[in-house]
């Protein structure tokens, strides 16, 4: 077990890593923590109820800052309840602090009450671990080298386990006057040469190229090179939530690859893949790439773990984005050829976007619905999309914005966190944030409103269909005779009352009239955060989404 004055010693060392912003659940074996980080005046303190809830708000948080969270709770089940947002912040590579309070591990197993074994209990889903105890030898160092696991090798989230003994509310928290202390000077990451013989020749010896942009964070050094291969004839493929998207001119590849005919596709396939950042969305291309056999397919990863997501790479490069790319974009003479056929086909893909949406508007559907919410969003914004239906209409439709961000948690894909990741992302970025969510993942995640901390840049499209519609619209489901019960999971709730409990601007619209008009308005400045509800019959929006998925794009 942890002296409770140690606690102060380890809020300390936290504030001088940099950490600006702890999230804290309410408890009492947490109480040492809460006053340690509380009383730390370099440390600002978020009191959440809802440990999930407060998981995914300190992601949010951690998403837009680049740097670690706090993330405090009480022992027992309560840090269970932080696992599915940890388990997101690992496979996005968010770093987060999380500190889990614990009874003294004697009383394990011996029907004490809130206690269960937190020793190591995110397993592989964090950096690493640490159970700290008063015979902790190099008590200090072993906290520093842990914080500094969150940043390196590769951003992630690190656990630290305190077990605390009676009496928890004792005033030990006296001034410690400690110079700022060293951090662990972590020498793991190294950054490896590559082939840079073998790049160039490949590079040179390809004709039809592809930088494939997984999900990531804005980096406008990455943007600007990016931007200069595409003006040497590479064909850039950037997810919605890349935050990339506006570095290529090819803005519906997940509809190309879903929708062009055999004949289209054959025109399309690179002899050269170069891949980086996190997962993509698109499941047409996720197949349509396990079908490729390239002759190279170089990927680029910070992360030791590597990643093979096609079956298809050749080369490693283990080693920053911007230092490969740069290299070849300086040395390589443009050819174009192959970009200008992608570019032709992508004005054909946007126009087919363009004529369905406009002569698909006299029944209010929800593709209409979000490509007019993109087409309104403000320039220098940022959108959060919930999982399943939204981030596929985002996906299909692709962005308007200029200069806009864009999240969506695809480390795991859940609904679980959606609603509350977009307010913790809120309260750090000032800037007006946009959520476009579902029904189930809304209401699923209702409590992240459970505080006292809803930002007024906060403003959430709602698309309710009652259920689960996503399974209306997908193979498999949609035929099976349980598909009522155990997949739509039909329901009649609506925000109204929410908006009411928790004090936020509500609209509901009923038709794509009332849509324009409430958009007009949706986005200016208020005093609290605002819901605009879209109700549909769900139903008509899958008839409308399969007739937009049977066009095709051909030569024609």
């Amino acid at each position: 077990m942890l002296l409770n004055n140690q606690v102060t010693i380890l809020s300390k060392h936290c504030s001088d890593f940099g950490i600006e912003h702890a999230v804290i659940c309410p408890g009492s074996r947490s109480a040492p923590l809460v006053f340690a980080f509380n009383r730390n005046k370099n440390i600002k303190t978020y009191a959440i109820v809802d440990e999930r809830s407060a998981g995914y708000i300190a992601l949010g948080m951690a998403q837009q800052l680049q740097k670690p969270v706090a993330l405090i709770c009480t022992s027992g089940t309560a840090t269970l309840n932080f696992f599915p947002a940890i388990a997101e912040a690992f496979y996005q590579k968010i770093p987060l602090i999380v500190l889990t309070a614990d009874r003294p591990s004697e009383l394990l197993n011996q029907q004490d009450g809130q206690m269960i074994n937190q020793v190591n209990v995110f397993g592989t889903h964090v950096r690493e671990s640490l159970n700290l105890n008063k015979e902790n030898s190099n008590f200090e160092f072993r906290i520093s080298n842990l914080l500094s696991k969150s940043m390196l090798p590769v951003k992630g989230p690190v656990h630290i386990n305190v077990p605390l003994v009676e009496p928890l509310y004792e005033e030990l928290f006296e001034e410690l006057a400690m110079d700022n202390m060293q951090l662990a000077n972590n020498n793991e990451y190294q950054q490896k040469d590559f082939d840079i013989v073998k790049l160039s020749n490949v590079i040179n010896e390809s004709s039809k190229k592809v930088i494939l942009v997984g999900q990531g964070f804005p980096d406008q050094e990455l943007a600007s090179v990016l931007k200069s291969l595409e003006q040497k004839g590479f064909v850039i493929l950037s997810d919605v939530v890349s935050n990339q998207y506006e570095s290529s001119s090819i803005s519906h590849y997940d509809l190309i690859i879903a929708q062009a005919t055999p004949e289209i596709l054959k025109t399309l396939e690179p002899d050269l893949i170069i891949s980086l950042g996190g997962p993509v969305l698109s499941k047409a291309l996720k197949l349509w790439l396990k079908k490729q056999k390239p002759k190279f397919h170089f990927r680029i990863q910070q992360d030791e773990d590597l990643v093979n997501t096609y079956d298809n790479v050749t080369d490693y490069l283990i080693i920053d984005n911007i230092t490969p790319l740069k290299f070849i974009a300086e040395q390589f003479i443009s050819e174009n050829s192959f970009l200008i056929n992608w570019q032709n086909i992508n004005a054909k893909a946007k126009k087919l976007v363009a004529d369905f949406t406009q002569n698909n508007q006299s029944v209010f559907n929800e593709l209409v619905a979000v490509k007019t919410v993109l087409e309104q969003l403000p320039n220098q914004s940022q959108l959060q999309i919930a999982n399943s239906t939204a981030i596929r209409y985002v996906s299909y439709l692709g962005l308007t914005a200029k200069n806009l961000t864009a999240f969506c948690n695809r480390g795991t894909s859940g609904i679980d966190g959606c609603t509350s990741t977009a307010l913790g992302a809120a309260l750090i970025n000032n800037k007006i944030t946009t959520l476009i969510t579902g029904d189930l993942a809304f209401f699923y995640d209702r409590n992240a409103f459970w505080n006292n901390y809803i930002p007024n840049n906060l403003r959430v499209i709602l698309l309710n269909n009652n259920g689960g519609g996503i399974f209306n619209l997908i193979d498999g489901p949609s035929s099976a005779p349980e598909l009522d019960k155990f997949f739509l999971t039909k329901h009649t709730l609506k925000a109204k009352n929410l908006a009411a409990d928790f004090g936020l601007i509500y609209e509901n619209c009923t038709s794509q009239n009332e849509l324009n008009q409430a958009l007009n308005s949706f986005f200016e400045p208020s005093e609290t955060a605002k819901i605009l509800e879209l109700s549909f019959d769900m139903n008509k929006s899958a008839e409308v989404y399969k007739a937009f998925r049977k066009m095709k794009i051909d030569h024609s």
